[in-house]
């Protein structure tokens, strides 16, 4: 008698707004996994399973299996212990203490002060808890895939110094893909499913070019294949490319958008599921700066590069474009160079100095920027404003 198959365990932590729609999209897709959502509040997660349960059965989807598990990142030692007793395959980490949203909910022109900081100077809040995973991660000996979802580009980076690295992210340079495939079809005159691309870049170009139709300047590499085979520079104009994706290609952003960042999360929990090789493309993949098309196998994550282009060129791509996002250098040690443009915006605007940190100065960091950004929002009239 044949062995009955083990289901791939995927262990989401967090079910806001990305962890919630990675999970919608993980039962609507027909694969056989045991999906677990860890959180905090098991009582407000099951309400969000359910919601996901509901719209899985309408579409026909009634059989992945979804349970709960009660866990605290803050406590390194439970979380461990949890692991450890769940034994998932993969853990997708949808947690941060500051949600990139949060400040485009205050009024415009104190949203647009903060914004010109660019993304780099809220790492902190993103790390700590990625941080805490990892060391329980490390602490359990699992050898759960961890696929971080909170700014990887440099999170993923400067964890790597304390071998606290997850293994990829998620969304980011991948959010862009698709406007690209669709601008380069419609140029070349191929279907979508013709063009396949090779994207090098960090956060910041995926963030900025669908809107603005440019890069500011900051360097990426693109190569792009129409039934592959390599499309010459000369017969695909970039300029042009870029203006379609933010004209006629271009897409609902903000949280409305949000189901592109999720199904690339979802595209990603598939590729690390399956092991087949398949490329996706995804940021802090082996503990590197940016984003990267990975390929992804049982052994974990390959950079796929194109011809003509080597890893070292492909880093330096990165290190190169993270200083648009406010970001100077993630050092060997994991210390994480805020741009002196960006570390001023910052104190200018709300008291707060950093040019830079240590992973294990995180924390501090974390705790002293949410204050900082709490006294911010009070300013006008939004109290009710935290970073969760």
């Amino acid at each position: 008698m044949a062995r009955e198959k083990r289901k791939t365990i995927i262990l989401i932590i967090g079910s806001g707004v990305l962890g919630g729609a990675v999970l919608d999209f993980l039962l609507q897709s027909r694969r056989d996994y045991a999906l677990v959502v860890g959180a905090r509040t098991p009582e407000k997660a099951l309400h969000r399973i359910n919601l996901a349960r509901y719209t899985a059965m309408n579409l026909g989807c009634e059989e992945t299996a979804v349970s709960i598990s009660p866990l605290d990142l803050m406590d390194v030692d439970q979380t461990a212990e949890r692991l450890h007793r769940l034994h998932p395959d993969i853990i997708f980490n949808a947690t941060t203490l500051h949600s990139w949203w949060i400040i485009t909910r205050l009024p415009s022109e104190a949203y647009k002060r903060l914004d010109m900081a660019r993304g780099g100077v809220w790492t902190p809040m993103h790390q700590v808890l990625t941080r805490r995973l990892m060391k329980a991660v490390r602490l359990a000996d699992s050898r759960a895939t961890v696929v971080n979802a909170s700014y990887p580009d440099v999170v993923n980076a400067s964890l790597a110094a304390e071998g606290l690295a997850p293994a990829v992210g998620i969304g980011n340079i991948a959010n862009a893909v698709p406007g690209i495939r669709l601008a380069a079809s419609y140029m070349l005159k191929r279907s979508p499913a013709a063009i396949d691309v090779r994207f090098f870049a960090h956060h910041y170009i995926s963030y900025r070019m669908p809107s603005t139709g440019g890069t500011d300047g900051a360097p990426y590499h693109l190569t792009i294949y129409a039934d592959g085979k390599e499309v010459s520079p000369f017969e695909i104009d970039h300029d042009r490319l870029f203006s379609l994706v933010a004209g006629r290609f271009r897409r609902i952003k903000g949280l409305a958008g949000q189901s592109v960042t999720a199904s690339s999360a979802t595209a990603m929990l598939h590729a690390v599921a399956d092991g087949s090789g398949q490329v996706v493309h995804g940021p802090g993949p082996l503990g590197l700066v940016g984003g990267y098309p990975v390929r992804m196998t049982r052994s974990g994550p390959l950079i796929d590069l194109p011809c003509g282009l080597t890893l070292e060129e492909a880093i330096e791509v990165n290190r190169q474009c993270q200083r648009f996002d406010g970001i100077e250098s993630v050092d060997d040690d994991g210390t994480v160079r805020i741009t002196d443009e960006s570390a001023n915006i910052m104190r200018e605007a709300m008291g707060y100095e950093c040019h830079a940190f240590r992973p294990d100065e995180c924390e501090e960091k974390a705790a002293e920027l949410a204050s900082r950004f709490a006294e911010y929002a009070r300013q006008f009239g939004m109290s009710n404003l935290a970073s969760a």
